[in-house]
């Protein structure tokens, strides 16, 4: 006897696959259902099909169902009990309805195509967990029809299951797309699956994304692309067009427009082999797909910057790399120009030929090589400038009387050469002949006997020679209060105030005949003015010279024989004008002569008789018609008012009504007043230096007798004694030394730290202290 079981025959089939997956479990094995007797069966009476979807019965009277069974299941017969047939189920027996059985296995209509979700196992029965086979996941499987939670399916001829809920609907069409390049075909939508090639411009048939992939159809099913591999058309490839560089940094398009998606930038130098050109751009690969630059961004050789523009000293060869040892291309000539792109080494880049060679750098210059000519020397200071324009930069300058070596002419100018630069200078400003260090800017007189003639433009310079009163000098500028002079061959200084543009003239002999300019001529019984004048002259009286008394004095006599002594700034060998009247003038201003003008004997000459200096303060005595009456040395003469610049003088503006500002504002009244030997007194016609400060103390309210300047420096009228020339103020007595006698011997009162009032040359005027005719002779200063 045997125990019969329920038995299914085994299905085999070899399904070839790109990979092996692993089962998903099948669905939970149903509730624990009635099962079948155990029985002793004598014989097998055959194998039947369920035509139909069948329970499962305990006994042929029994409604207790065990399970239902799908149709198509096999079953092993063991004979009939009325209306059922026994089967062999579990290693026992149950029983169905004959008429659910048939012996012809069943035949199911296709119901549905469906997509595995994911790898399939394929079991023979919903309710037998032996796995038949396996199917990759995303295939597309024919359905026939279900049982419960399961899928029927065909398998080599034989029905198999697999859960419902693994399956899904097929995907939609999207369309067909084609390979950008060669790429793969992935099982599944990753990276890591099993793949195989595609290649370029191979056609797909698209259903759909899945993250990073598109779908595509195969021949069982699906597989994928990644999206970003696949193009809407073919791709047309173009070929290769050479290499090219990035000349700047530039910016890659997707398509040929600056208004495309941006890929990427690329960094200058940067190498790109192209594929023709569309407009304006040209055309590359980036990631096996085609983008585009601007075509002007790109060039055939590496981008350098051009650094100089340089010209070969000397004939040089052309390297094919910065190194002497490679190959010579050419040589180039003396003054050939070249455009430098930087250097490598001791080698400057050029481009030869289209490509980049080298030089060396010591054969190259700024400027081109020329033969000197000869030399010429610098007529005056100059400047060099770097091209033959005076609108070129300024490179430097040379000086008057350089010798200077020349390098040939370029149109009105003559080259130069400084180190390895040529500069450029104007041909006419260059001569043969070595000129004087500086240009004559006039002719002057020596005015004073033994003027001292110094190295330098200051006292401390060293004495190189004197000039004698009268002689004729060429002067060559000014500096401070010098004017430069040239004395055997060497440029040297000389005291400004001592030199002047009128010759001095031979005093007047005995015998000549002087007419009186001004009235109220005081006329003196000495030739000092100790005392108040004997006599008042008118202007026009005429007098006789009898003995000339140093500078200042004329002896004279009158038409009636009477003598007396006349300041000689009150006559004149020429007639006055009696139809003009003397008027007075402010002598607290500034009278500047406005350019160098001629003055007059009388107003009625009708030539000038001398000259005055542009920019030089005169001090008017008075005003007669249209002219100043000035003082030339020691003689009246009349200057046109129209040659004046008047000016206010705030250092004479009187600021207060201290004893100081009444001592100022007593000398201002005076200014312009002839020098007077020994006067204390305006009656006097003026003063001399120690009478004016007699008179102006006294003015002051600082009375005392008269004094000379050594007893006011020695005496206590004055106090508070300094040395110090940088210590003196406003309304200080300042004191000279050996002027024209040994010691103490000249005096004036200071308008602030530099200028003082005083009588002193020919007039009462104003000066500075470090004039070097009064710096030289500085004392000290004292208080009042």
């Amino acid at each position: 006897m045997k125990k019969w079981t329920a038995y299914v025959a085994g299905l085999a089939a070899t399904l070839m696959l790109s990979s092996v997956l692993p089962a998903p479990a099948l669905a939970e094995s149903p509730p624990a259902q009635p099962t079948a007797e155990t029985q002793t069966v004598t014989e097998t009476t055959g194998a039947a099909y369920l035509k139909e979807d069948a329970a499962l019965l305990q006994t042929a009277d029994s409604t207790t169902v065990i399970q239902q069974l799908p149709a198509g299941t096999t079953l092993k017969t063991l004979g009939t009990d009325g209306d059922f047939t026994r089967v062999s189920w579990q290693e026992g027996a149950a029983y169905v309805a004959t008429n659910a059985l048939t012996q012809t296995a069943p035949v199911f209509q296709k119901q549905a195509t469906l997509m595995s979700k994911s790898p399939l196992s394929l079991v023979a029965s919903p309710f037998d967990p032996t796995v038949v086979t396996t199917l990759p996941a995303y295939q597309r499987i024919d359905t026939y029809g279900t049982f419960d939670t399961f899928t029927r399916l065909k398998w080599n001829e034989q029905y198999v299951y697999v859960p419902t809920a693994q399956l899904e609907q097929l995907p939609k069409l999207v369309g067909t797309r084609y390979a950008k390049r060669t790429t793969s075909l992935f099982v599944e939508p990753k990276t890591t699956s099993t793949k195989t090639a595609v290649t370029q411009n191979q056609a797909f048939e698209t259903f759909g994304t899945i993250g990073t992939f598109t779908r595509v159809a195969t021949k069982t099913g699906y597989a994928f692309v990644l999206t970003t591999d696949l193009a809407d058309a073919q791709v047309v490839n173009h070929p290769e067009t050479g290499l090219r560089y990035v000349q700047q940094q530039t910016t890659v398009y997707a398509t040929a427009t600056t208004k495309g998606k941006v890929v990427q930038s690329l960094p200058v130098n940067t190498s790109l082999q192209t594929y023709g050109i569309e407009g304006s751009f040209t055309r590359i690969k980036r990631n096996d797909e085609y983008a585009y630059v601007l075509t002007a961004h790109l060039g055939t050789l590496k981008y350098y910057p051009k650094t100089a523009r340089l010209y070969v000293q000397r004939a040089t060869p052309i390297y094919s790399d910065a190194k002497s040892s490679s190959p010579v291309l050419k040589q180039h000539q003396t003054n050939t120009l070249l455009t430098v792109y930087g250097t490598s080494g001791a080698y400057s880049r050029i481009i030869f030929r289209g490509v980049h060679a080298y030089v060396k750098t010591a054969d190259l210059g700024t400027g081109k090589v020329y033969a000197s000519t000869g030399t010429r020397y610098a007529k005056r200071n100059l400047s060099v400038y770097t091209s033959a324009s005076t609108k070129s930069k300024i490179m430097y300058s040379v000086k008057r009387a350089d010798k200077l070596t020349i390098y040939g002419t370029s149109g009105s100018y003559t080259r130069l050469k400084k180190g390895s630069v040529y500069g450029y200078v104007k041909t006419t400003d260059l001569v043969t002949k070595k000129p004087d260090l500086y240009d004559v800017t006039g002719q002057r007189y020596v005015t004073e006997d033994d003027v001292v003639i110094r190295s330098q433009a200051k006292l401390s310079g060293k004495k190189i020679g004197t000039f004698k009163k009268g002689a004729s000098i060429s002067i060559y500028g000014k500096s401070g209060y010098y004017t430069r002079v040239k004395y055997k061959n060497t440029f040297g200084f000389v005291d400004s105030s001592r030199i002047g543009l009128n010759k001095p003239t031979a005093k007047a002999k005995k015998g000549t005949t002087f007419y009186v300019h001004l009235d109220q001529t005081p006329l003196f019984s000495a030739d000092v003015a100790y005392s108040r004048p004997a006599a008042y002259l008118k202007k026009g009286t005429k007098l006789i010279g009898l003995k000339s008394i140093d500078d200042d004095f004329w002896q004279v006599r009158l038409a009636n024989g009477q003598t007396g002594y006349v300041l000689n700034p009150y006559i004149s060998t020429s007639k006055p004008d009696m139809g003009l009247t003397q008027k007075a003038i402010d002598r607290a201003k500034i009278y500047t002569v406005k350019q160098t003008t001629s003055f007059f004997a009388s107003p009625t000459s009708p030539k000038g008789s001398g000259l005055v200096e542009q920019g030089k303060r005169v001090y008017p005595r008075h005003r007669v018609g249209n002219f100043y009456v000035i003082q030339s040395g020691w003689t009246p003469v009349y200057l046109p008012v129209s040659a004046v610049t008047i000016t206010s003088d705030k250092r004479v503006v009187k600021k207060n009504n201290t004893r100081g500002e009444k001592l100022i504002q007593a000398a201002v009244q005076h200014i312009g007043t002839p020098y007077t030997w020994g006067s204390q007194d305006a009656v006097n016609g003026g003063f001399d230096c120690s009478g004016l400060i007699h008179y102006a103390t006294n003015k002051a309210g600082k009375y005392g007798g008269r004094t000379n300047v050594r007893g006011y420096w020695y005496g206590a009228f004055f106090t508070n004694r300094r040395t110090s020339i940088a210590s003196g103020k406003r309304s200080d007595i300042v004191f000279f030394q050996n002027t024209y006698t040994d010691g103490p011997s000249h005096i004036g009162i200071m308008l602030d730290s530099e200028h003082f009032i005083h009588a002193g040359g020919s007039q009462l005027q104003i000066n500075s202290i470090y004039e070097p005719r009064w710096q030289e002779h500085f004392l000290g200063f004292k208080s009042m």
